[in-house]
């Protein structure tokens, strides 16, 4: 359903590079004009706002929904009609997004901008009406109330740094917060060790021998694509997860409420193809991994189609986008490209977490700092990342539990 609305200025955008937040000229009107848009943008998301990507749309609503096993779904992927030569299926600021109906930086929308075209924007223009160009959906409307919950313990991170892992994990369980409060959880692991109590990690092992693919220059961690490939099938043959509406993965270091993400979440509507929870705006991938919420069926497409994904020239991890110009691919990155890929719909949801290494969460005078930390005092999001230290991560916990 197109909407039309006139505001008073015209923003201009640039092409965003991976992860890095779009530049954008800013003025003093700023908060009117994304306020109008703002509004406009929840009136039609309720009805036209997500996008299934390109493949037989009207197919894939009549055949999944959200109670659709792993096996069904996998037999499923011959049919849908998905462009695997596109680098991804979304426009960028400098493309005609009228065809693709989304935007690959998230928080854009695509705006009409002549008979046969359409710019992606944060704002509406300056002159004129601002009809959104969309791509019609249905969503499953009935409550969404349950989670299956997990974390990822890394013994070898390849990393000279000392990590506070499994101590995070051992006291989390402990005091039964993070992911031992969800529904039900696991801990994934390279080794097979204790937490306390009868938690123990589960192993997964190199199949493919990718773990120790490569290491990021910055922390000179393993890249840890290879390893989650592994926790995700393990994930997808013990099959607990699909007894649960939510499948959401949490970084150790990533202070977690549960029962916050659960007030926020609950109520979403969820396409019958399945969601993933954007967390991080102004990017071109928006999908940040300190904390990943899928719905049942995105998570069931993702292990379904893992391996395809591994080696498709769009999804390839150990190339990365652009060539390799960044780098292999981190897990939540890859996740992303391959759920779009198979017509899993990504959600706005900016306000789940509170997280350093999203720019757009940064205060104005902390932008560029990359080790910024919220003040949990004050911050009320389901998670806020990162707090690599039990002392700092406890504290944390205490000052933003509710009240």
């Amino acid at each position: 359903m197109p909407v039309a609305c006139s505001v008073e200025e015209d923003i201009e955008v640039s092409e965003p590079m991976l992860h890095e937040t779009v530049a954008t000229q800013r003025t003093s009107r700023m908060s009117k004009i994304g306020g109008v848009l703002s509004a406009v943008l929840l009136l039609s998301a309720t009805v036209a706002l997500f996008r299934h990507g390109n493949y037989n749309a009207s197919s894939a609503t009549t055949s999944l929904d959200e109670s659709t096993d792993l096996a069904e779904i996998a037999n499923q992927q011959a049919n849908w009609q998905i462009n695997t030569k596109e680098r991804d299926l979304c426009s960028g600021t400098k493309d005609n997004c009228m065809d693709s109906g989304c935007c690959k930086t998230s928080g854009f929308k695509c705006i009409k901008s002549g008979d046969s075209a359409g710019k992606c924007q944060r704002y509406c223009p300056k002159i004129g009406p601002c009809t959104l160009v969309t791509r019609m959906i249905t969503f499953d409307a009935k409550e969404h109330k349950t989670m299956f919950c997990f974390s990822v313990y890394t013994k070898n991170t390849g990393s000279t740094k000392k990590s506070h892992e499994k101590e995070l994990l051992t006291m989390q369980n402990a005091k039964k917060v993070s992911i031992f409060a969800c529904d039900a959880h696991a801990v994934y692991s390279d080794v097979e060790v204790s937490l306390g109590g009868d938690v123990t990690t589960i192993k997964v092992d190199d199949a493919d021998d990718d773990f120790h693919f490569a290491k990021r220059k910055t922390s000179g961690g393993w890249v840890n694509t290879g390893m989650f490939h592994q926790v995700w099938k393990a994930i997808g043959r013990q099959g607990t997860y699909s007894s649960y509406d939510w499948t959401i993965k949490v970084d150790p270091d990533a202070v977690f409420f549960p029962a916050k993400l659960l007030e926020r979440i609950h109520l979403l509507p969820v396409p019958p193809s399945g969601g993933f929870l954007q967390n991080c705006e102004g990017v071109n991938y928006g999908f940040f991994g300190n904390l990943e919420v899928f719905s049942k069926t995105a998570f069931s497409i993702l292990v379904a189609n893992v391996d395809k994904c591994k080696t498709d020239t769009v999804s390839d991890w150990k190339v990365g986008v652009q060539n390799g110009k960044y780098g292999p691919m981190g897990e939540d990155l890859f996740a992303e490209m391959c759920l779009r890929k198979n017509g899993v719909t990504e959600i706005e949801a900016f306000d789940i977490t509170t997280d350093g290494a999203c720019e757009a969460k940064r205060p104005g005078d902390q932008k560029k700092n990359k080790k910024w930390k919220a003040n949990c005092a004050g911050t009320s999001t389901p998670a806020i990342h990162p707090f690599k230290k039990p002392s700092e991560y406890f504290a944390c916990m205490d000052a933003a539990a509710p009240q």
